[in-house]
């Protein structure tokens, strides 16, 4: 009877008394041999000393049971081998933690890693979904490829030491809210390494930052606003794809030669952006479908505008940020603003694609300011009314305009015909000696002034009720004004000095 009931103690007891914190020192290969052939039930352990890539290999084939471990007192001695460990290496480095170690140990929820790890490798901790904690040390520098995809737990702030975070990451670390790496030395981020964070709400950058990989913000729905800085040199595509919560963005210090293709694919919050001063080309898709977008602002250094760059935008009611300089425009660039009403052309472009203004079926007024008509894609203006839509065109190149092929389908008018006044004479432009006077009673956002063959010779942005333009510079004596108002509204007019 004793003897019954002593196996039955053991059967009820045991595994809690196995599960009980073990604490070991050791030497580099030694872990194993401190740890009973019980180790399978270990659940919290505490290990100081010298470990190697044998002990991790050791850890991860043996104690999967494992919810808490504590290396603080550690460190990882350099290993070399004919035998393979841990996703087939034979050569391990000093101060690294190796790939592959805790790789899909589902009841991990907190480690402690060595204080003078630099490095940790390729999915060393993914597919850990309860893991919450990790204390980083303080002197790690690279966090490999997927090394914490997965953690969906995981909400531990990233150490201020970081230099290299690898591609995947943390993506699918739901947990995360925030993202704080002012401080840290880092130049690169890889490609999706953020990539479906959804409850990511802010990230913070540092000045020191220079690449950013594909996707490496996409799907963060949850986040609000970015700072790129002003040293990045690279950005990947489809960098804040689907972030469909942003509604602010800070780039224009930034020296890219090119927004790339679908940076901010489907971020349907995002009502106004400024583009980096130094751009030539938006890459295809660059706001495909951002369905809140209304303002945008190009540098003078945009040459080419790729396709479908706006496709989708379907708030978009003026089109009148196209700058001069801008040369090509491809294919399907503005498809399916169904509120655009008024569009200007910049007198430097000399091709449209395919497309462009397909499903554009609002455009009331087109203002073509290239002496001579660009040459034109297949459909450009498929579904738009032409023959319900003024086209302004300069006047020396009327009848250009009126025998080219889809550009004659527009109610063409003179430049010089082009005259609207507020009624009300809330608006008013005219000339003291050389100097033309704009006032209005409500503030302008932004002049415009041509001549009247269509070049650009004077423009001024800030909000204010009073512009004044020096003319002296300018050749001839009739000018087409054209000005946004603070409302979006815009009025063009003829004046003459």
């Amino acid at each position: 009877m004793k003897q019954l009931l002593y196996i039955t103690l053991l059967l009820f007891c045991g595994p809690g008394l196995l599960a009980a914190p073990y604490t070991c020192r050791t030497e580099a290969g030694e872990l194993q041999s401190h740890i009973a052939t019980s180790g399978q039930s270990i659940t919290q352990l505490t290990v100081s000393g010298t470990i190697d890539a044998r002990d991790l290999t050791y850890i991860s084939d043996s104690l999967t049971h494992l919810t808490d471990i504590d290396l603080r007192e550690c460190s990882i001695a350099a290993y070399d081998s004919r035998d393979t460990y841990l996703g087939n290496q034979s050569r391990f480095e000093a101060n690294a933690f190796p790939s592959y170690t805790f790789m899909g140990f589902q009841s991990l929820i907190a480690v402690k890693l060595p204080q003078s790890t630099q490095a940790i490798g390729s999915a060393a901790f993914a597919g850990c979904p309860a893991l919450t904690t990790v204390e980083w040390g303080d002197q790690l520098q690279t966090i490999g490829d997927m090394a914490f995809s997965g953690c969906s737990a995981l909400d531990s702030p990233l150490p201020a030491t970081l230099q290299h975070i690898g591609e995947y990451s943390f993506a699918q670390c739901t947990a995360y809210t925030s993202l704080d790496l002012e401080e840290a030395p880092l130049q690169s981020i890889g490609a999706n390494a953020f990539q479906n964070c959804t409850r990511l709400s802010s990230a913070t950058l540092p000045a020191s930052l220079q690449t950013i990989g594909d996707k490496c913000f996409a799907g963060c729905s949850s986040l609000t606003a970015i700072t790129l800085p002003s040293n990045l040199q690279k950005l990947g595509e489809s960098c804040f794809a689907y972030c469909t919560s942003l509604t602010q963005v800070e780039m224009e210090q930034v020296s890219l030669p090119s927004l790339p293709a679908y940076t901010f694919d489907h971020c349907t919050s995002l009502t106004s952006v400024a583009a980096p001063q130094t751009i030539e080309r938006i890459d295809e898709g660059a706001f495909y479908y951002c369905t809140a977008l209304v303002e945008c602002s190009l540098p003078a250094s945009l040459r080419q505008i790729g396709d479908y760059a706006f496709a989708g935008c379907s708030r978009m009611i003026h089109l009148t940020f196209l700058p001069e300089g801008l040369e090509q425009i491809g294919r399907w660039p503005f498809y399916g603003m169904r509120q655009l009403y008024t569009a200007s052309i910049p007198s430097t472009v000399t091709y449209i694609g395919d497309h462009a203004f397909d499903n554009c079926t609002r455009l009331a007024a087109l203002m073509a300011y290239p002496t001579e008509p660009p040459m034109l894609g297949e459909a450009v203006f498929c579904q738009v009314p032409q023959a319900n839509c003024k086209l302004g065109a300069p006047d020396e190149s009327f009848e250009l305009y009126r025998t080219a092929p889809q550009w004659q389908e527009f109610d063409i008018r003179h430049f010089s015909d082009k005259q609207e006044v507020a009624a009300d004479n809330s608006l008013q432009a005219y000339f003291v000696h050389e100097t033309l006077v704009i006032k209005s009673t409500t503030p302008m956002r932004q002049v415009a002034l041509y001549t009247l063959d269509g070049r650009l010779v004077h423009r001024g942005e800030g909000e204010t009720t009073e512009w004044n333009i020096d003319t002296t510079p300018y050749t001839g004596r009739l000018f087409v004004l054209s000005i946004q108002m603070q409302s979006g509204k815009y009025h063009h007019l003829k004046v003459g000095r």
